[in-house]
């Protein structure tokens, strides 16, 4: 039996601008880190958001989850949204890529800075969780 879920999608991008900047920038947008926040005490460092929001094309809310991580002069972002199986049935209409994408802008956008190598993965899935990692 194939498992069901909702649909998702992963964005990985490289910003150059520092770790605490990014981590600033995301505490401020209200849709990426109204759920949780932290930053680990690791080296290097690696801070975590879980965020929320609702889309009338869902009827449902997606989660986001955002991982920053310090690479000295840049900072490797990854960006998981996923939408509850049961919001819509037949898709999300590219409402998880959208707020994927939402989340990168308020990051870019507040600081005035261009992503580059991103990364962009429709229908994310645990099959697809290496394409995130370095």
């Amino acid at each position: 039996m194939v498992a069901m879920h909702g649909s998702s999608h992963g964005v990985k991008v490289l910003l150059p601008v520092g770790f605490d900047d990014v981590v600033n920038a995301l505490r401020n947008y209200k849709h990426a880190s109204n759920v949780y926040f932290t930053v680990l005490g690791t080296s290097p460092r690696v801070a975590v958001f879980i965020g929320g929001k609702f889309f009338v094309r869902t009827l449902g809310f997606i989660t986001v989850v955002t991982v920053v991580i310090d690479n000295g002069s840049y900072t490797e972002v990854k960006i998981v949204t996923h939408t509850n199986e049961f919001a819509f049935k037949g898709g999300d209409f590219g409402a998880s890529k959208s707020y994927a994408f939402k989340v990168l802008k308020a990051i870019t956008k507040g600081l005035g800075v261009s992503p580059s190598n991103v990364l962009s993965i429709d229908y994310m899935d645990s099959s697809k969780s290496t394409l995130l990692s370095c």
